[in-house]
C-alpha cells in the first residue's frame, strides 16, 4: 500500500459545522484502519477535548494535540512528547494581551485558565466542551510553563494580531491561527508538522507514505511535510496553495473522499 499513515485535523476538517463526525467519514476511517493504515488526529485542541472523538473513531495510537505541543498515547494516556511555552515568553504574551485588552487563555496539565469570564471564554467553552477557570491576574497566577497560550478575538482582529505577533516572536515561538477567532502561541518546536514527523519516524514510516489533512494556517506544516498534503475545500486559499490536493469541504465528507480516493482504491464507504 502506498500510504501507511494518515493525520487528520479535527475542527473544520473531520468535524462538520455541528462539531460531529459524519457517518461517511467515520466509516472511511474505520475501513482505512482495518486496511492496516495508522490513522491519528492532529489538532490544536486540548487532549481531553479531543478524546471523545478519538474514542468514537476507535484510535489506539498516539494522537497530536495542542498544535503538536503534546503527543499522548490515546489508550494509556502516556505523554510521549511535550513542548511547553517558556515561562518568560508566556509572561510577555500576557503583558501584550493586557495592553491590547485581548482575552487570553493559558493551558496547564490539560486544564485552561483565564482572567475573567466573558463572551470569548463562553465561545471557547461551546466549541471545546471543556469549562475553563477564571483566576484573576494571569501574570500572578502563572508560575509554570503552559502547554499553549491562546488569544481570542474577532476574526478581523486576529488576522492583524497574527501579523504583529509573528514578527514580534519570530524565531522564539510558533504563532498561528487555528480557527477564525483563535491565535495560538506554542513552543518554537511545537508544530503539527514536527509532531507528525515524530510519529512517522517512531513507526518507521517515510514522509512520502503519509497523508495529512487540514484546513487552517496551523495545518500548513503537516500538509507540507506529508507526501500527500490535503487541504479541505473550506480552507483559505493560502492553505490550499500549500496542498497537493484539495478535497471537499468539512460539510461534504471531504475526509472520506480523500481516503476513498487515495487509500481505499475507490471503495465507496456509504
Amino acid at each position: 500500500m502506498k500510504y501507511r499513515m494518515v493525520a487528520i485535523d479535527l475542527d473544520d476538517s473531520l468535524l462538520d459545522d455541528q462539531l460531529t463526525i459524519s457517518r461517511e467519514n467515520l466509516q472511511a476511517i474505520r475501513y482505512t484502519m482495518e486496511a492496516g493504515v495508522i490513522v491519528t488526529i492532529a489538532t490544536g485542541r486540548m487532549f481531553k477535548s479531543a478524546l471523545p472523538y478519538v474514542q468514537q473513531l476507535g484510535i489506539d495510537v498516539p494522537v497530536i494535540t495542542y498544535q503538536g505541543a503534546l503527543v499522548v498515547n490515546a489508550l494509556s494516556r502516556k505523554v510521549l512528547l511535550h513542548y511547553p511555552v517558556p515561562l518568560q515568553l508566556s509572561r510577555e504574551i500576557i503583558r501584550e494581551s493586557k495592553k491590547n485588552n485581548i482575552h487570553l487563555q493559558v493551558y496547564i496539565d490539560d486544564e485552561y485558565y483565564f482572567e475573567q469570564h466573558n463572551k470569548y471564554s463562553d465561545l471557547y467553552y461551546r466549541i471545546s466542551g471543556i469549562p475553563g477557570k477564571a483566576v484573576g491576574s494571569l501574570e500572578d497566577f502563572l508560575v509554570q510553563e503552559p502547554t499553549k497560550v491562546i488569544m481570542i478575538d474577532e476574526p478581523e482582529n486576529i488576522l492583524k494580531w497574527m501579523e504583529r505577533y509573528k514578527e514580534k516572536f519570530d524565531g522564539r515561538l510558533q504563532v498561528a491561527i487555528s480557527k477564525a477567532h483563535y491565535l495560538e502561541f506554542t513552543n518554537i518546536e511545537a508544530t503539527k508538522g514536527n509532531a507528525v514527523r515524530y510519529l512517522a519516524e517512531m513507526y518507521g514510516i517515510e514522509p512520502h507514505e503519509v497523508i495529512a489533512i487540514g484546513d487552517s494556517f496551523n495545518d500548513i506544516p503537516m500538509i507540507t511535510y506529508a507526501g500527500l498534503g490535503v487541504a479541505m475545500g473550506n480552507a483559505p486559499e493560502i492553505v490550499k496553495s500549500h496542498a497537493d490536493y484539495v478535497t471537499y469541504s468539512n460539510n461534504e465528507n471531504g475526509v472520506a473522499h480523500v481516503l476513498e480516493k487515495f487509500v481505499l482504491g475507490g471503495r465507496n464507504t456509504l
